[in-house]
Order: C-alpha cells, then structure tokens, then sequence
C-alpha cells in the first residue's frame, strides 16, 4: 500500500506503515507526538484505545450486531435474498454483516423456506476461482468465534438448518460451511455478540414492538435492515431502532461512501466527509479594522 501511494505522488515519509502486534499500537496511541487516532476492528480493542488515548481526536469503526427485521408485509422472497447475501458476502467478516434476523412468528416458516433456497447460491471456495462467491475466514481465532458461537447456539436449543461447521477439502480449515440456524434464543452468544463469520441466525418475535424490543437490546448498534412495504410502518422502525443506519428493504450489507455513517449504543463514531472534521483544528481568525483601541 506505501508503494502505491509513492507512484500516486504522495512524497515520501508522508506515510508510515508500521507492522505489528497490540504493543505497537499501544505506543502509537500513547505517544505524546500523536494527535488524533483512527480505528478499525473490535468494540473492546476500541474501549481500550479510548481509555489510553487522553483528549487525542479519534474515528473509531468498530464492531456491529446488524439486525435484520422481516415483517409481517414484506417480500419475503427479497428478504431473504438480501439476509443471505449479508451474512456470506465476504464470508461475514464486514462490521455491517446481517448479524441477527428477526423475522415476526406469522411469516417465519415462509422466510426459513426462501431463506434455505438462496441460500443454495452460496459457493465456497478458492477466492481466485470466478465461480466462488464466499472464500475463507481471515483466521484461526474469528474461525474458533464461529466454532464457539454455533456450539453455544446448539447448547442452548437452536436448530441449525444448513452448515455449523468447518468445511473440508479445501487448503486449510479456515473455510467455513455457509451456516443457517433457527430458533435461536435471544441470550445465544451468536445473538449477543459479533459472530464476524458466514452465519445467519433467525430469531422470531410476536409484534413490531417485540421485534424493535430484541433489535435494541444490543451495544452494538451500527447498522439495520427493515423488510416492509408500507412506508409508515418503515419510519416506526426507523424512528425506534437505535442504530446508526437503517436500511429499508435492502441488506445491511448496503452503504454508500459518500453518506454518513456511523453507529450508535456504543460502537461507532463513524466516518465519511462530516468525519472529516475530526481530524482538523478549528481556528478562528478575528481583524481589528478601528484604527484606535
């Protein structure tokens, strides 16, 4: 990456990469020299560097728990489409993975069936290879958080419907079984925290308030999806879920660069041009025209 900013005209020394492990970190966040810090990774990394950091600016993207809800009017084909691509693309390691799915009691067994079909599109595989749309897990420990939340999701009752494990057969264990689970209770590890893997757990809820009740109890409110087709009940939500974005009828995989984002209950300061500004000084200049005092 410093080379291609050295071919783009960036002069030299402007940009430092320094490799390393927690402690490298820990000095630069530290260090006296250091003004504003930006990062990316997990909540409780981020409390930590917040806690070091004194009164440096700071961007901090961390962790989410994106809930997907389904409501009782939605397309349901659409929405489940939509959970599955968001919960496999990039084998579920992105902040704004569909993380959770709430889907109401009465369209539940209708979702699971579409759920189940898109979810026959899903090819593990060689990255390398076009016919693979889901490679590996980036490594050993997110794979063993994988390994750890489906285990506590069975010990707790949940179904799993599709995957659960580790695939076989390709060049390392990495690869993980794209995994659909049902029925799983709300206190589940794999609903309480980022899963950050190719899982999607459906939970069920009674009503749009019992929904928007399990969408919230979360510290990890960066991103959510709604699946509904009336524009009333589409603002209900979005006025009640405590999360930085609300995606209306579309994955929670979904943003645009170009628009805020940021998180909510304690996870994101988010980013994008209003971002910007944390990192600047603000500077007023003041001219006396009198020509006495």
């Amino acid at each position: 990456m410093a080379r291609v900013f050295e071919e783009a005209g960036v002069p030299k020394g402007a940009i430092s990469i320094i490799p390393g492990a927690g402690e490298i970190g820990e000095a630069l966040v530290t260090h006296p020299g250091i003004d504003a810090i930006g990062f990316t990774g997990s909540s409780a990394t981020g409390r930590r560097i917040v806690s070091q950091m004194g009164l440096k600016r700071s961007i901090m993207e961390m962790s989410g728990n994106g809930p997907t809800i389904v409501t009782a009017d939605a397309d349901i084909e659409k929405a489940a489409q939509a959970a599955v691509y968001g919960a496999y693309y990039n084998a579920g390691q992105v902040c704004v993975a569909t993380e959770r799915l709430i889907v109401l009691d009465e369209v539940h067994d209708e979702f699971v069936e579409a759920a189940m079909k898109a979810a026959e599109e899903v090819r593990l595989g060689d990255p390398f290879d076009e016919s693979t749309n889901m490679g590996p897990l980036n490594n050993e420990p997110t794979a063993q958080k994988m390994d750890r939340h489906v285990a506590d999701a069975i010990e707790r009752g949940a179904d799993v419907l599709m995957g659960g494990k580790r695939a076989s057969g390709h060049p390392t264990d990495l690869y993980y079984e794209f995994t659909i689970i049902d029925r799983v209770p709300e206190e589940s590890l794999v609903s309480q925290e980022e899963s950050f893997g190719p899982v999607l757990p459906i939970l069920t809820a009674k009503d749009d308030d019992d929904a928007i009740g399990v969408a919230n109890r979360t510290r990890l409110g960066l991103q959510a999806a709604v699946f509904t087709n009336d524009l009333t009940k589409a603002f209900y939500y979005a006025d009640r879920i405590r999360s930085g974005t609300v995606i209306v009828n579309d994955s929670t995989d979904t943003w645009e660069t170009f628009q805020p984002f940021g998180g909510a209950a304690g996870t994101d300061t988010g980013w994008g041009r209003q971002r910007i500004h944390e990192f600047c000084d603000l500077q007023t200049v003041v001219f006396s025209l009198r020509d006495e005092l």
